[in-house]
């Protein structure tokens, strides 16, 4: 008696497997870009979030034992920071020549926010850092920039904010808000 054994051949099985990784790949892919974009859209909402959160806090006149204060927002393009938002708090009469973006006995971090994992800013309208200034009495607003020797106000309207996917080129992967100065109105899609 003769019994015949069916089984599947080595190659039969190296070409299914094959067929099988293709397929999971094609489908991975298009998944971790709209996953990425979604990272994108979440960032884009947590920086105009952190600007009305740093108004609001100036509004609302942040109390500690001394005095009032005002908020300053800070962004930069440098690779070390391109993935924070720094918030500095200030006296409320602070003189306008002391105002910077670093910590000293008046000008303290009140905290420092990430932005999602793997999203840099890239561009600040061309400069390298912006402290955006939200003055705890006025309300008003005010946009500096900062070198290691001098300080800048920035005349500016409308400032675009501009980031991206681990700097990606691709424009599907970047992202910008624009900061109207003068209204305090953030513009996101």
């Amino acid at each position: 008696m003769i019994l015949s054994k069916k089984a599947f051949t080595l190659i039969e099985l190296l070409v299914s497997i094959t067929i099988i990784i293709i397929l999971s790949l094609m489908t991975y892919l298009p998944y971790s870009h709209y996953q990425n974009k979604a990272k994108l859209k979440l960032a884009s909402r947590e920086i105009s979030q952190s600007f009305y959160e740093a108004k609001n806090m100036a509004i609302s006149w942040i109390k500690d034992i001394s005095s009032n204060k005002s908020v300053g927002l800070y962004l930069t393009t440098e690779a070390w920071n391109s993935n924070k938002l720094i918030f500095f708090v200030y006296p409320y009469d602070i003189d306008e020549l002391l105002i910077n973006n670093v910590e000293s006995s008046q000008v303290n971090i009140l905290k420092t926010k990430l932005i999602q994992d793997w999203i840099n800013i890239n561009n600040l309208n061309w400069y390298d850092n912006l402290l955006f200034f939200f003055d705890s009495i006025t309300w008003k607003s005010k946009v500096y920039t900062f070198t290691s020797s001098w300080k800048s106000e920035v005349d500016l309207d409308k400032i675009i904010i501009s980031f991206s996917y681990k700097n990606a080129i691709s424009s599907t992967l970047n992202k910008q808000i624009i900061y109207y100065k003068n209204t305090n109105i953030i513009d996101y899609n």
